[in-house]
């Protein structure tokens, strides 16, 4: 009986998820600010020192298709000097006016005084484009609130330090006990289709 109760449950469920939201297909524009602090400098209490220059700021672009979702972040880092963000790929769950996101990405950074360019964090990064298989994935979860074809959500974006060339995958479902070292983020949009 239980079985039967959680099959038809699931049943229930997928289509209101992939039915929900705005439609099978969702274009959304809009703006980010990605903090500098991780929680761990949130719980020491680093933010009493809080200053706007470790905050980036920039543009947002998301393209979801039912529950596959395709996000890239672009900001203007000032205590870098550069241009920063991730491209990610989510799974997308539109549940009422909610969505609730989870996937994975990679970061890139360019520095204008230095002019290098590199993609992946700081455990395991690639210069070249051709390296892209040596960067590190960031797991990257958020949560928006859907309101009418504005959007509005947080984000967490964590380190691991597994690529696809070294293949650690214990070292990646490790990383989920290091949110301590994930940095954290706000973007509002707006859907344009």
């Amino acid at each position: 009986m239980k079985k039967v109760i959680i099959a038809m449950l699931i049943a229930l469920v997928i289509p209101c998820c992939i039915f929900a939201g705005r439609g099978l297909f969702d274009l959304t524009l809009g703006a980010v600010a990605q903090s500098s602090y991780d929680i761990e400098d949130v719980k020491s209490g680093e933010l009493k020192n809080f200053d706007i220059k470790n905050l980036a700021f920039g543009a947002d672009v998301e393209a979801k298709l039912s529950i596959l979702a395709i996000d890239a972040k672009g900001l203007y880092d000032n205590a870098n000097k550069g241009l920063s963000g991730i491209v990610s790929a989510n799974l997308a769950l539109d549940i009422f006016f909610v969505r609730v996101k989870a996937g994975l990405g990679y970061e890139y950074a360019y520095n204008f005084e230095t002019k290098s360019f590199y993609f992946g964090n700081g455990n395991e990064y690639a210069t070249e484009f051709a390296d892209f298989k040596d960067a590190a994935f960031d797991i990257n979860v958020g949560v928006d609130v859907l309101l009418g074809p504005i959007t509005v959500g947080a984000y967490a974006t964590l380190p691991t330090e597994t690529s696809i060339s070294n293949g650690r995958w214990d070292k990646f479902f490790g990383a989920f006990s290091n949110w301590e070292q994930a940095k954290l983020g706000l973007t509002v949009g707006f859907a344009v289709l």
